[in-house]
């Protein structure tokens, strides 16, 4: 039995492709032992892993998901920085009193890159993102790019800051740019290669497993017999841009006459009484359990999240991406690419025709479905969850040696 341990921030997105992962681990004997915050605490033992807190000044997904609604990806940034400035003290000390044989680190979590680097541990990057960074897709539009810069500009004092006081007390352990995504001595990213762009940063070191699956990982219920034979179509912004009653009401208004069957998942935190009337074919639930959702959905209408993305492809539905923040329109460029689906409300605007044509379009036009069927045998074709835990595995291996 080896021991591994996993260090995460506190991040859906982030956290559900290492659940898979993690179960398989453990069923094959690993001792796994993962550190985030008490919110994800259930899912995590579910998984068999041993959880461990992060200390109460550490990382929160409030905060996370606070600057990930905003959009500016450099608050993200200077987050991460001061977060390590914090954290690092604390993993250090955990990694000495474990021991582990290997530490697996998500794509954000500099503060376990940098404790493996001070170490000299064996280290896993985990990376549940697209590796955009060199890529013509990177540059995206220019109005994209000048609103990017723009928002950075005020923080770059404090990014520079808090980039000189980790480097002042922690050395060449601090990693050089590209900072993100935070790499280790392996690297599994949850796509596949023929879905991302090619990039200079993509070398030996990296492993495409695809998508992370297994909804025994993942909890809820839904009444799928409400469902019937009819066309069925989802919608669902995630778990931090569901705060879109405006959204909600332009679907009620584009598809309330639809002949399909609607879900709408709101999240918790959205107030029912703001949705208003309902039309009479919605199933409009504060969540659901998206990937079963998805084995029935022929349309998915997302944010355009790396994991919704991907889940939607895995099993077939058409996607139309409305994204909320630069990354995401990154991501619906993607499948737009493939012939997937559709980016829609690119300049932040959206309107109820707009939103009814995409349906309309991805439905009609036979090329999004062949496409569609092309990415799903894809993704499909990939090891998942199994590939990872083999890699993380051999990692092991290739350090006991």
């Amino acid at each position: 039995m080896s021991k591994i341990i996993y260090l995460m921030p506190p991040a859906h997105g982030h956290v559900n492709p290492t659940l898979p992962v993690v179960q398989e681990l453990v069923q094959r004997g690993e001792q796994v032992i993962y550190y985030n915050t008490e919110e994800f605490r259930p899912q995590i033992e579910r998984t068999g892993a041993v959880f461990r807190p992060y200390p109460i000044d550490g990382i929160t997904s409030a905060e996370i998901s606070k600057l990930i609604q905003d959009g500016n990806l450099a608050r993200v940034s200077l987050l991460v920085f001061r977060k390590t400035e914090v954290l690092l003290p604390f993993v250090l000390e955990e990694l000495k009193r474990e021991q582990p044989d290997l530490v697996v680190f998500d794509a954000l979590a500099l503060w376990g890159k940098m404790a493996a680097t001070l170490l000299n541990l064996r280290s896993v990057g985990s990376i549940p993102l697209f590796v955009f960074e060199g890529t013509q897709e990177a540059k995206m539009t220019s109005r994209a790019f000048l609103k990017l810069i723009l928002n950075a500009l005020p923080l770059l004092p404090g990014l520079f800051a808090a980039r000189r006081r980790l480097i002042r007390r922690y050395g060449k352990a601090f990693p050089a740019s590209p900072i993100f995504p935070v790499r280790g001595d392996l690297n599994i990213v949850f796509t596949a290669r023929e879905l991302n762009p090619d990039t200079p940063l993509i070398d030996d070191t990296f492993r495409f497993v695809g998508p992370s699956i297994d909804p025994a990982t993942r909890d809820g219920d839904f009444p799928f017999d409400a469902l019937g034979q009819q066309l069925v179509v989802y919608i669902s912004l995630g778990t931090v841009h569901n705060l879109r009653t405006t959204f909600y009401h332009q679907c009620f208004e584009a598809f309330g006459d639809y002949p399909a069957q609607f879900i709408l998942s709101v999240g918790k935190h959205t107030d029912s009484d703001a949705l208003g009337t309902i039309p009479s074919n919605f199933i409009v639930r504060q969540s659901v359990p998206q990937l079963e959702v998805l084995q029935r959905a022929d349309v998915f209408i997302t944010h355009g999240g790396m994991n919704s993305i991907h889940e939607g492809l895995y099993y077939g539905a058409l996607l139309i991406v409305y994204p909320h923040q630069i990354e995401q329109l990154m991501n619906g460029r993607i499948v737009e690419k493939h012939g997937a689906g559709i980016v829609i409300g690119e300049r932040g605007r959206l309107t109820v025709t707009e939103l009814r044509g995409a349906l309309d379009k991805v439905l009609t036009e036979p090329s999004y479905h062949e496409a569609t069927v092309k990415v799903r045998r894809i993704l499909q074709d990939t090891g998942g969850y199994r590939q990872a835990a083999d890699e993380i595995q051999a990692a092991i291996s290739v350090l006991a040696h």
